[in-house]
């Protein structure tokens, strides 16, 4: 039987939720807020969290930020459910740091009960996806993100993005990176990677991001 967290800090509207989908076959728990729910998370991951989007201290934005992180401890699905005016680039951010679906509270119980069964049957991914602090990368769609803004990268840019925050914290030698990225050796080249480095700390916008490592390389920095 697949176990489900439903985190809302409205216990009342929280229970009425989870008296529901214990009808429709599963088993349910609750937690009041965020910090309870990433409590819980740690100590017996769910197959499925319904997390509401709108709760003061650790709202739902952070508890996606903290189940996606790098050293994070799930790739179980997260369906977002939300009671107040979101606007589209709300819903489209939410997606982008990992949740599923998107459900506003009021609505036809039978379509939530539907969403979550659908988002079940869904195969695992194998993690397609990088984060490093605020920026996100999808490795298959070959697109990158900044808290919500896409970088829009050309794909040589991205690779050397990508390449850098796999090994972060590691100076990364920049004929390393011409050799993979550019497929040559020849030092005349390295301008090549400079100039793809450059447009990468420009689509960032925010200095600290990558580091220059004085006559060897690049270092990307997690912390930006």
């Amino acid at each position: 039987m697949p176990k489900l967290l439903v985190v809302d800090d409205d216990l009342r509207s929280a229970r009425v939720i989870a008296e529901l989908l214990r009808r429709s076959g599963y088993a349910v728990d609750v937690a009041g807020g965020g910090a309870e729910a990433l409590e819980r998370v740690r100590a017996e991951p769910p197959d499925l969290m319904v997390l509401d989007y709108e709760m003061p201290g650790v709202d739902g934005e952070r508890v996606l930020a903290e189940l996606r992180a790098p050293d994070g401890s799930t790739e179980f699905p997260v369906l977002i459910l939300t009671g107040g005016r979101v606007e589209a680039a709300d819903e489209a951010y939410s997606f982008e740091i990992g949740a599923v679906d998107y459900v506003r509270k009021g609505g036809d119980t039978a379509v939530l009960v539907s969403r979550i069964g659908s988002a079940l049957r869904r195969p695992r991914p194998s993690s397609t996806y990088l984060r490093r602090g605020r920026l996100l990368i999808d490795t298959l769609a070959d697109r990158a993100w900044l808290a919500g803004r896409e970088l829009g990268l050309e794909h040589r840019q991205l690779q050397v993005l990508k390449y850098l925050v796999q090994h972060s914290g590691a100076v990364v030698d920049k004929r390393e990176l011409l050799e993979t990225f550019w497929g040559s050796g020849y030092e005349g080249l390295t301008h090549s990677v400079e100039q793809a480095v450059w447009a990468v700390r420009k689509a960032l916008g925010e200095p600290g991001w990558i580091e220059t490592v004085h006559r060897r390389g690049y270092r990307f920095d997690a912390q930006g």
